[in-house]
């Protein structure tokens, strides 16, 4: 009909926008050649500006692309530009970032390219920065990029931590459920109030205060972000490494270092009289980034160690006085510290607990107060709550089912801790307890495993821990270890243990007579191996494993 506007139909539009995309994957790839063609320091002098221009059209449509970013850096780096021109770069920088931002706020390669940016400015508006951080919080409060950012911009500005801890309070009250707000104040705090304590990770008057706050904030909001927040208040944590325990003896040391939160270089020191011992070369385990356990054989036998008069141990700048026994004819080093942490009575965590429980009755599927209350009666009182906090991870592994294995390997984690700390009370200062039975405890998984370094007889049977034989390699000393009916298929993960002479694998799951093979040869001390009740007793060649090898196999 006349002058009425003619409508496209379905099929009409998807194809415009089809030939919409042809146009732009074209231009995409066009540019893309461009770049790669001509991105290698040489060219990046000659095609500078070129290459400034194509890399700016693909980012405003994807700025995700990290390559890209780091070809601008080369450009600006690359080329000899007049201080103006330098300037004037670095401002069009500024606002191609900020255009990039409206469309995709949450990019890393994004910020990290505006914090390189504006470290190069040569008088750069922090003040501005920090209006503009304030914005995006505006729009995202829980924009984490833009908190990182804002973190390095208070820096560069001089902006003092209770300025930030003040605007931290501000966020938090006006929005509970902000997790980024919370995270960002736990640093904050760290940084003003942090203390070394194992139990807690800001001084006692600080940590009071939030602990009100955060109660206040679990009852209002049903959020998470609190509930983590409260829980980085009660989780035990220590960021620098000590000695746990040590033992010289004439042929060889073994040094446990515990608590190791820092990835960094270790340096570690024996001496005997006040002298050095020279040349040693650490073993480490379970590996060199992570290493708590390191064991040492001495070159030459230090036959005079039972008529010595001092020996210490130096880790970091902490030196360490070892203590001769009798007993073991060596001298020993144990850390006593987690014996003598005395149960908290403390009235505020009391209440805390009280007021959780409540709301536990009223909300009987509510995870975040069934957790909390577990770490509060932890923290309170482990060995009298000990029962209660089993039966309530029980109970969250039903209420919060999609993560109940995580529950699962918090109870091991307890369960382990408990029966150690048993053990622990039960030896004299000069001893060390050479065993350990922990067989029929429904084990998922062996947390703090260094902690069984120094155990010789280790008993793990009816457990589940067929996917945590990486975590034995700590048990460097051990000699006879138990593992039968933990549901083990496979024993491609089983660690080289040196000193292992009898391994009870049976009532298990496997089936690989190479395996079996490959841990016989690997372990040269091995004389006993326990396979009953295992598939791979029907098809395996006794008879001639124990020619080759002399080793006993009960199959």
């Amino acid at each position: 009909m006349l002058g009425r506007v003619k409508v496209r139909t379905t099929a009409e539009q998807e194809e415009i926008k089809k030939q919409e995309r042809a146009v732009k994957v074209s231009q995409y790839k066009a540019d893309f050649t461009i770049v790669s063609q001509k991105r290698n320091i040489l060219e990046v002098k000659k095609w500078g500006l070129e290459l400034l221009n194509v890399t700016k059209r693909i980012l405003l449509n994807n700025s995700d692309i990290y390559t890209l970013w780091n070809v601008r850096r080369q450009v600006f780096e690359n080329k000899k530009w007049s201080e103006v021109e330098y300037k004037l770069m670095l401002e069009n920088e500024m606002i191609l970032t900020e255009r990039c931002l409206r469309e995709n706020p949450k990019s890393y390669s994004l910020w990290h390219q505006r914090c390189w940016v504006m470290e190069r400015m040569p008088e750069p508006d922090w003040k501005k920065e920090l209006s503009m951080c304030a914005k995006c919080l505006n729009l995202d409060e829980r924009n984490f990029h833009c908190w990182d950012y804002r973190e390095f911009v208070v820096q560069k500005a001089g902006i003092s931590n209770e300025e930030e801890l003040e605007f931290s309070t501000t966020k938090i009250l006006s929005n509970f459920p902000n997790y980024s707000s919370w995270h960002y104040r736990s640093r904050i705090l760290t940084k003003m109030f942090g203390t070394t304590s194992k139990e807690i990770p800001i001084v006692d008057d600080i940590y009071r205060e939030e602990l009100n706050l955060v109660m206040n904030a679990t009852l209002t909001d049903p959020n998470d972000s609190a509930w983590f927040y409260q829980r980085w208040l009660l989780d035990e944590s220590r960021t620098t490494c000590r000695l746990w325990r040590a033992e010289i003896e004439k042929d060889g040391a073994a040094v446990i270092i515990d608590n190791n939160g820092l990835i960094q270089p270790i340096s570690l020191e024996l001496f005997v009289n006040g002298e050095m011992v020279d040349y040693l070369s650490w073993y480490l385990y379970p590996d060199e980034e992570f290493a708590k356990l390191r064991i040492v054989e001495f070159d030459e036998s230090l036959e005079n160690l039972d008529h010595a008069k001092e020996v210490s141990v130096k880790l970091q700048e902490t030196v360490y006085q070892l203590s001769y026994s009798e007993l073991t004819s060596s001298w020993i080093y144990k850390d006593k510290s987690s014996l003598h942490k005395q149960n908290s009575n403390d009235k505020q965590l009391n209440e805390q607990l009280k007021c959780y429980n409540q709301l536990s009755k009223m909300e009987p599927n509510n995870k975040w107060a069934l957790l909390t209350s577990v770490l509060l009666m932890k923290k309170i009182d482990f060995k009298k709550f000990y029962t209660d906090i089993l039966d309530r991870l029980s109970a969250l592994t039903k209420v919060d089912s999609l993560r109940k294995n995580y529950y699962k390997d918090l109870r091991s984690k307890f369960v382990v801790e408990y029966n150690l700390l048993e053990i622990w009370k039960k030896e004299s200062d000069l001893e060390i307890q050479p065993k350990i039975d922990l067989s029929g405890l429904d084990l998922t998984k062996l947390h703090n495993n260094h902690y069984f370094s120094f155990f010789e007889e280790v008993k793990f049977g009816a457990n589940q821990l067929k996917n945590s034989l990486y975590q034995l390699s700590i048990l460097q000393r051990c000699v006879k270890l138990s593992l039968c009916s933990n549901g083990l298929t496979s024993l491609k993960h089983f660690p080289i243990l040196y000193n292992l002479k009898v391994l009870i694998l049976r009532d298990n799951m496997l089936t690989s007579t190479e395996e079996i093979v490959y841990l016989i040869e690997a372990h040269a001390k091995l004389r006993m191996l326990d396979l009953r009740n295992n598939p791979v007793c029907e098809k395996i060649d006794i008879a001639e494993i124990k020619r080759q090898h002399k080793i006993f196999i009960i199959v």
